[in-house]
């Protein structure tokens, strides 16, 4: 395994996830990942770790997922907005991604999870829409990716 490999590899056993980031009107989180697929995927647990503690979601149901947009940060939005669209109009709660296709415009993946369950589930943030504020997509110069994401609540 060669130099740059060799970092990558290191730079993935001591990545986080994701963190949440504090703005004044707003709330938003950093997800990192080794891959641009990594990192969508640690966006869609980041997301759903505002709005629920994603332990208390039982990963039993797998739900497909789709977005499209014209560019890398809208389809992030996209992405994201979908996430949402399922867990406000339909009750799903969500703990583990999947991709099965990444390109420049369009993200084919799943989602693993549960349905809201009153009693059980306690929703801790409600979140209204995803925004553009501050909107980051970026692969870093160690190789990895970071997602900046800034939601309306």
């Amino acid at each position: 395994m060669g130099g740059r490999a060799q970092r990558k590899q290191r730079g993935i056993r001591s990545l986080q996830e994701f963190r949440v980031l504090e703005h004044t009107a707003d709330i938003g989180f950093e997800a990192f990942g080794a891959t641009r697929e990594d990192v969508f995927r640690n966006t869609g647990r980041a997301l759903m770790s505002l709005i629920i503690d994603l332990d208390s979601i039982k990963p039993q149901e797998r739900v497909s997922l789709e977005a499209r947009a014209p560019e890398p940060q809208s389809l992030l939005v996209n992405w994201l907005s979908e996430i949402l669209y399922l867990q406000d109009t339909e009750g799903w709660l969500f703990r583990d991604f999947e991709m099965v296709s990444l390109s420049e415009q369009c993200v084919c993946g799943g989602a693993r999870g549960e349905r809201f369950e009153r009693g059980r589930h306690h929703i801790k943030l409600l979140v209204k829409a995803i925004t553009y504020h501050q909107l980051a997509l970026e692969e870093l110069n160690d190789g990895l990716w970071r997602a900046q994401v800034y939601v309306d609540i």
